[in-house]
């Protein structure tokens, strides 16, 4: 069976929900029964520094070989 991985980033400034959205997807994949891994990295900023996710959805144990 092929293992299925997905990586989608989320880019944008801090204020506009990036972060939120990476958690939203993370738990929607959980959900369905997937593997998530989620970075997350945002300026010293509160509002209007960059801040992206990164979020890996796979249908095995995330890095683990």
């Amino acid at each position: 069976m092929d293992r299925q991985e997905t990586r989608i980033t989320i880019a944008g400034f801090g204020g506009q929900g990036i972060v939120l959205a990476g958690h939203i997807l993370g738990r929607a994949a959980l959900s369905r029964g997937g593997h998530v891994v989620m970075t997350q990295s945002y300026g010293p900023e509160m509002r209007g520094g960059t801040a992206n996710v990164t979020v890996c959805v796979s249908d095995d144990p995330v890095g683990v070989r």
